[in-house]
């Protein structure tokens, strides 16, 4: 937990020290790369297919194994404050965990190999900072497994730091 909470601090700290201050207009972007940090940590690419549609590639370690996701995200801005927008969507996970290095909380014993699928639910908030190509969010994203020991995961959140191509 603090090497995670170091690497969202540094992160956020490398961001908003390289910011330009600039009056432009929020920058159009169709591609953005980040990293994600809370009870997970790892990286995401979005990329938007329409003006307000995007497909978000999550992948990271969770409980010492990793999940990645595929996920369907409808954007909107919220009018009242320039640069902010909050999205909502879905789409699919898949986690992995090996045999003696992984300790998911619903193992009595790690003597084999446990992999999970299911689907997700995401929404979030997404923030441009000061009006550049960096972006910071929030999400929720909580998500349903098709296995038997796993069934609801509904406490993964997370920080966002992207930037936009």
């Amino acid at each position: 937990m603090r090497f995670t909470l170091f690497v969202v601090f540094a992160t956020l700290s490398l961001a908003f020290s390289s910011i330009k201050e600039s009056k432009a207009q929020i920058v159009d972007y169709n591609t953005m790369i980040g990293v994600t940090g809370g009870t997970n940590i790892g990286g995401t690419v979005k990329q938007f297919v329409s003006a307000q549609g995007a497909v978000d590639l999550l992948v990271y370690r969770r409980w010492k194994g990793w999940v990645a996701a595929a996920l369907y995200e409808h954007h909107m801005d919220i009018r009242e404050f320039r640069g902010l927008e909050w999205y909502f969507g879905g789409g699919a996970h898949y986690g992995m965990w090996k045999d003696g290095k992984g300790e998911p909380p619903w193992v009595y014993k790690i003597d084999q190999d446990y992999n999970v699928y299911g689907v997700d639910a995401i929404v979030g908030v997404e923030y441009n900072i000061n009006q550049s190509n960096f972006y910071v969010g929030l999400y929720w994203k909580p998500a349903y497994n098709f296995n038997e020991f796993t069934k609801v995961w509904e406490d993964d959140a997370a920080f966002t730091l992207r930037y936009s191509l």
